[in-house]
Parts: C-alpha cells; structure tokens; sequence
C-alpha cells in the first residue's frame, strides 16, 4: 500500500481559488472500482474570490489559500494546481488565460519558491479528470474522457492509463470542437464559430433560456424575465428539474449539441467512459439522455455500443481533489508502483 501524503490541492477558476489540505494516497495499482481506493481526506479547505485586477493580484489571492493552509500544519510534501488556462505542463508555465490575467507566468517556480515544497501544475479541466479517474468515476479505466461545462468548456484525456497532454501540454481543449461552422461566435479567445462552448457551457445555456423567456412570455421563464429575475443556467436548471415543460426543451437542445460533441470524440478516442462535470452539467440527466440519444444514433460502431456516458462523482470537490491526485500521481509516482 502507498504512504499516506499530505499535499494541498489548488482549483483556480475565473470565478474563484478553492484548496484544501488533503491527507491521501496514490491509488493501488489494478484497481477496478471506487470501492477498491481510499478517496483522499480533506483536512482543511480555504477559497476565495479571484482577483482579476493584475496578474500579482491574482498570484497574491492563490498565495494566500495555499499559505492559509500551509499555517501551523508543517506537514505539506507538495502541491498540485489545476488552473484554469493552458499550460505548458512540462515547463510549469501558464501560457494563456481568457477568464484570469495570467498570461506566461512561470506559477510553478513562483509557488516553490514562495512556499519550498515541489509543485505540480495542469489545466484543471485535465486535474479534474485525473480525479476522476483514480479516485471517481473512471477507476479501473484505461480510455477516459472527461468534459467540464462551466463558464467554458474543458477537457482532459485519459489514454492508456494516462493522462493525454500533447506536444505542448495544451491538448483536450474539448470545448473547441465545431459544431457548426455557421454557428454563434465562440465566447472564449477563440478565432472560430460554432463550437461546442458556444452551445453548451453555462453562459449558453442562460442565453438559451433568455432567448426562449423572450420567445414564450407567458412560460415560466418568461415569467421570471418579467418579474426581474435573473434567467440563468441555475433557473433554467431548477425549474427543469421542477417539471417545466419549456425549461426541459432548452435543456433536451442543449443536450443534443453535447450528443454531437460526443460523436466525434468516440470516433476519434473509442473511450470506455466519458465523464461530464462541472457546474453547468447539475442538471444531470435532463442533459445526458438527449446526449446519449444522439451518440447512440451518430456514432460509428463499436465504439457508440460499448462507451459510457455518466456523471462525474467527486461533486463539488472535485476540483481540489484532482489538483490533490495530480500532485499526489505526479509528484510521488513510485508511490503507485507494485
């Protein structure tokens, strides 16, 4: 069995940081299932909101959480950072950012500097996925898939056991799968149209739901519109899950969309599972079946009878947790070995 580590685990979005203090291991080799690994404990949490007024300010904000932590425990053998920009993972560089004003920040030299303990950095779509894959959802699998959808849409690849990087480390940005090359404009520092993003992140879907509110004024989103209320992706999903005849078609459209994405990610990876997360993915499987429906109906056999579609299952948490196994998988590897 591996030593039991004490790491800090960072998520970095362009909302907020969120970390925490994990106590935790590396996975045992040839697990099958989640019954079988010992989801990391988490001791202590910190989060605050991302400062978007400079580059130091944000750096000050991600110090601060993993200082926060760090205080009084003595104990902290490294650190895994999942932020959200691409990055260049073998540097430790932040390359490009559009959601935070990071842009060719060596993070992972600044943050062992600052704090003498290694660091580990990777986009956090790619950390989430890790998670997920040694400690949730995607135990025991070899070919994994895992989309967030959020403010944008990430991605991370697990192929042969392994995370998927690219040459550059700048591999997986799922959400820039096309479409529709006629389609709306894509929301993030992107030079195309019609992504996958532009359909299905959360920005997209609170159009969506704006856009229907406006069309249907007398529906339960237009309702809402009338009275003041902010139509979003968190009231489209609850008055779905509430039984809203007209929140459900937005969310069966958009769940299409994802159905399409996934068509072209099975005929290129052939994944055992693809794992959807993130906080525009709440709205469960009022988004997946539609997804499953057109997978089933567009993809290329074999792989569209074989490959599963499922939740993510680290919840919120998640993405702590996979700066944790990112930092507990890559910093300590021999810990995995037999």
């Amino acid at each position: 069995m591996a030593p039991e580590r004490i790491v800090v685990g960072v998520d970095i979005g362009g909302t907020k940081v969120a970390a925490a203090l994990v106590r935790g291991r590396a996975p045992a080799p040839g697990a099958r299932s989640r019954s079988e690994v010992e989801t990391p404990e988490i001791l202590d949490r910190f989060t605050t909101l991302t400062d978007h007024g400079s580059a130091e300010a944000c750096l000050r904000g991600i110090e601060a959480c993993i200082a926060d932590l760090e205080h009084g425990s003595g104990d902290v053998e490294g650190i895994g950072i999942g932020v959200a920009s691409m990055v260049d993972f073998a540097g430790g560089r932040v390359v490009e950012s559009v959601n935070l004003p990071l842009s060719d920040v060596p993070l992972r030299d600044h943050l062992q500097q600052r704090f003498r303990a290694p660091v580990v950095i990777d986009n956090d779509a790619t950390a989430a996925c890790i998670g997920e894959h040694v400690y949730g959802a995607g135990v025991g699998v070899r070919e994994m898939l895992m989309l967030t959808l959020g403010t944008g849409v990430g991605g991370g690849i697990i192929s042969g056991g392994r995370p998927l990087r690219g040459a550059t480390g700048a591999a997986a940005e799922i959400g820039h799968i096309i479409i529709d090359v006629n389609g709306p404009k894509c929301p993030a520092n992107c030079p195309n149209s019609g992504c996958l993003e532009a359909y299905v992140a959360g920005p997209a879907l609170g159009a969506a739901a704006q856009a229907a509110a406006e069309l249907e004024p007398g529906s339960a989103l237009g309702r809402a519109l009338a009275a003041g209320r902010t139509v979003d992706s968190r009231l489209l999903t609850r008055l779905a899950q509430e039984g809203d005849a007209g929140a459900i078609v937005v969310l069966e459209r958009a769940g299409e969309y994802l159905g399409a994405g996934l068509v072209t990610l099975s005929n290129i990876f052939d994944p055992e599972l693809i794992v959807i997360g993130g906080g525009a993915a709440a709205a469960g499987e009022l988004l997946l079946e539609p997804a499953r429906r057109v997978l089933a109906a567009r993809a290329l056999p074999p792989a569209r009878d074989r490959v599963r579609v499922v939740p993510a299952a680290l919840g919120p948490d998640a993405g702590f947790i996979g700066a944790a196994a990112l930092a507990l998988t890559e910093l300590f590897p021999r810990d995995a070995r037999p």
